[in-house]
C-alpha cells in the first residue's frame, strides 16, 4: 500500500512553485477580427499591401493553400517604433540608444462563411539598442497599433 503523504507532499510542492512560473505573460499576443470579405480577396489585399515597397515590408512568404502570410520590416524609425512596440530593459540598458527595430508579422486567415474571413495578426518585435560599441537586441512587446493597422487593411471595420 502506497503512503498517503507522498501525493500530498507532491501537491504542496507544485502549489508552492507553480505560481512563480505563471506570472510571465506571453510576449506575442495575436490580434484578430472578422472581415466581411471572402478569404481569397482578403489574402490578395494583404499580399499586395506587404509587397508594396511604399509600406517598407519585405514579403517573406505567402501561402495561399494555408492562407498564411509572413512579412518583415527593419530600419524602423524612433517615432514609428515607439508607436508600435515597448521594450523592457534592465537598469543598465536604460541608457542605451535605440538604433534599429525589426518586426516579423504573421497573418493567418480562416474562412468563416463564403463572404467572411477571420483574420489573426501576430507581430514579433526585436529592438536593437547601442551604447558605444555595445549593442543589445531586446525582445519587445506590441502596443497593437501595427496589428490594428493590418486588420484595417484587411477590411476589418473596428480593428481591435
Amino acid at each position: 500500500m502506497k503512503p498517503l503523504y507522498l501525493p500530498i507532499l507532491a501537491l504542496l510542492f507544485l502549489a508552492t512553485f507553480t505560481p512563480a512560473f505563471a506570472i510571465e505573460q506571453p510576449r506575442i499576443v495575436p490580434r484578430a477580427n472578422e472581415v466581411p470579405k471572402p478569404i481569397d480577396e482578403v489574402f490578395a489585399r494583404l499580399k499586395k499591401y506587404f509587397s508594396d515597397p511604399n509600406n517598407h515590408f519585405q514579403l517573406v512568404s505567402a501561402d495561399l493553400r494555408k492562407h498564411t502570410i509572413v512579412a518583415k520590416q527593419s530600419g524602423i524609425g524612433d517615432l514609428v517604433w515607439n508607436n508600435w512596440a515597448f521594450c523592457k530593459t534592465g537598469p543598465v540598458e536604460m541608457i542605451y540608444k535605440y538604433v534599429d527595430g525589426i518586426v516579423t508579422v504573421t497573418v493567418k486567415l480562416e474562412k468563416t462563411t463564403k463572404r467572411s474571413t477571420f483574420v489573426s495578426v501576430a507581430a514579433d518585435f526585436q529592438g536593437a539598442y547601442r551604447l558605444g560599441s555595445n549593442e543589445n537586441k531586446v525582445a519587445c512587446q506590441s502596443k497593437f497599433a501595427l496589428e490594428d493597422q493590418i486588420l484595417a487593411v484587411a477590411g476589418a471595420s473596428d480593428a481591435k
